[in-house]
């Protein structure tokens, strides 16, 4: 199984309900926040703008939580990516947001690698061989 790249984010309070809470809607934030930590680890961008003038992102495609505990104000949730599955021009990830030994949530996320060329139109396209190649080493492949 490939190690998962492993960020972590103190819960502010601003993020939870009147209880302390965290609201389930900012889990799909820290999806994103943990996401682009991920690439920003392999020296990729999400966002950016190709020396021809395209711009490329990640548009997202589905995004999955399902909860099993609370997260409370000033926590530290550790967050846990792992590419799931790469092709050429998409990418699933699943997180796994911990608490110590407390299993919060999980998610899966996957994204679509897009440009917008110079006549703005949002299109797919196989992702640059640098993105491929390295998104590639944190692949869970199910093997050990």
């Amino acid at each position: 199984m490939a190690q998962p790249f492993v960020t972590t984010h103190r819960v502010e309070f601003f993020e939870t309900d009147l209880a302390g809470i965290v609201h389930f809607a900012n889990y799909y934030r820290f999806m994103e926040m943990a996401e682009h930590s991920f690439f920003r680890s392999l020296g990729l961008k999400i966002h950016d703008t190709l020396p021809d003038g395209t711009v490329f992102g990640w548009p997202r495609v589905s995004a999955t939580c399902s909860f099993n505990s609370p997260a409370r104000y000033e926590d530290e949730v550790e967050i846990r990516v792992t590419v799931i599955r790469r092709t050429q021009r998409s990418l699933t990830t699943a997180y796994e947001f911990r608490r110590g030994d407390t299993l919060l949530a999980t998610g899966e996320m996957k994204t679509a690698y897009c440009i917008v060329p110079a006549d703005g139109k949002l299109q797919s396209a196989d992702m640059p061989a640098e993105y491929f190649e390295r998104l590639g080493r944190g692949l869970d492949t199910g093997g050990d």
